[in-house]
């Protein structure tokens, strides 16, 4: 699948499968290198240095900067950044390489792949394997093994340079919605660019990434966001329900929290609005399994099919596709290709997992005669208790 094909059957960005359809896309990318690498463990199994190494290439990890300095030592290795004679010098060694050991080039396999299965000790035949390739990379270079390996990290992960295009963009309205504290490492990867390119465009298109702060949405903090919603929108609280609102409202809201308005946007449609809209008293897990036998029932065949904002039209007025999705991503995610794996499996994996999901029901919530929120419990007949 190329990048610019990920979301080209999608007109909304806002429909959560688009996220599920590029984190499947990264999955693709994770199993080409580790093919990549699985094949290079193969190719240099019995494989040793028989070259002769300057003493700040005889290092164990080359993930790792090197210790020592040049103090200590006559023979001295350059700090500054690597350029492109030097590049070259690598380009030429690769190219050396995949014609001695016979292996495809892919060297930006080499430069995603990530050690976070495997055991990280230096004699694995991962980390060996990776250990003569980069320094074989590193043959007539004044560098450690470490430069080396970033560079070719930084270089060859991020070969995409130039204009973003329309699909790009796209992918990264998606990623700063869905996951705005990882979008960019997120965005590095499948759109294979340097993170530093993504930073400088996001803060172009959105005036910045989202903070890492959290918001701890207590009832008072809930109180003052339903306030300032109805202030900018001018609206009273029964109006705001099922309502899309200017980027400019949430920008207003957002200055008065200190906070980035993707945030408080999230909170709204993923919990608040169904907090006040949906007045019933709602077992979560009993929900859940609801959806899921619904899920069960429809033609969708992998998770990523499904249309959350076609789902959410099955259950009563108040709910939102945003919070339908939330609480049906908890219980399936944990296992393993959930994206490729067939639904009803990944339905069914959910179903078993909610055995040991903890019994909680929605907090509803309703304005009083002050003004603020507080808590509304209602009886099994839907009545205020």
């Amino acid at each position: 699948m190329a990048v610019t094909d990920i979301l080209k059957d999608f007109d909304d960005l806002t429909e959560p499968a688009c996220m599920d359809k590029i984190l499947m896309y990264l999955e693709e990318l994770k199993e080409e290198d580790d093919a990549f690498m699985e094949l290079l463990v193969e190719k240099l199994a019995r494989e040793e240095i028989t070259w002769e190494q300057p003493w700040y290439q005889q290092t164990n990890s080359v993930s790792r900067p090197l210790k020592e300095n040049n103090e200590k030592h006559k023979e001295t290795y350059k700090t500054d950044t690597i350029c492109k004679a030097e590049n070259d010098i690598i380009i030429k060694n690769w190219k050396e390489f995949i014609h001695e050991y016979d292996v495809p080039d892919k060297i930006i396999c080499l430069a995603r792949w990530k050690n976070k299965v495997k055991s990280r000790l230096p004699n694995t035949p991962e980390e060996s394997s990776r250990r003569f390739l980069i320094s074989y990379l590193a043959r007539g270079l004044q560098r450690t093994t470490f430069q080396v390996f970033r560079h070719i990290q930084t270089y060859f992960g991020g070969p995409v340079k130039g204009a973003y295009s329309a699909e790009e963009e796209k992918i990264m309205n998606v990623c700063f919605t869905h996951h705005p504290n990882h979008a960019v490492t997120l965005l590095s990867m499948v759109l294979g660019r340097e993170p530093r390119g993504i930073y400088k465009r996001l803060q172009q298109l959105y005036n910045g990434k989202p903070e890492r702060k959290k918001i701890r949405w207590t009832i008072p903090v809930a109180s003052k966001l339903l306030k300032l919603l109805m202030k900018y929108t001018g609206l009273p609280l029964d109006e705001l329900k099922n309502k899309r609102f200017d980027k400019e409202v949430w920008v207003k809201i957002a200055e008065e929290f200190d906070h980035h308005y993707i945030h408080i946007q999230k909170f709204w449609y993923s919990s608040l609005h169904v907090q006040l809209f949906v007045k019933s008293n709602v077992k979560l897990n009993k929900l859940r399994k609801k959806i899921f036998k619904k899920l069960k029932l429809t033609s969708y065949q992998i998770w990523s099919d499904i249309r959350w904002k076609d789902v959410v039209q099955q259950f009563p007025d108040g709910y939102t596709h945003y919070f339908i999705y939330k609480i049906s991503y908890g219980p399936i995610h944990t296992k393993p290709k959930y994206h490729k794996e067939p639904l009803p499996e990944v339905l069914d994996y959910g179903l078993k997992r909610l055995k040991h999901y903890r019994k909680l029901r929605l907090r509803t919530l309703a304005l009083n005669k002050e003004g603020d929120l507080e808590q509304v419990i209602y009886d099994k007949s839907n009545n205020k208790s």
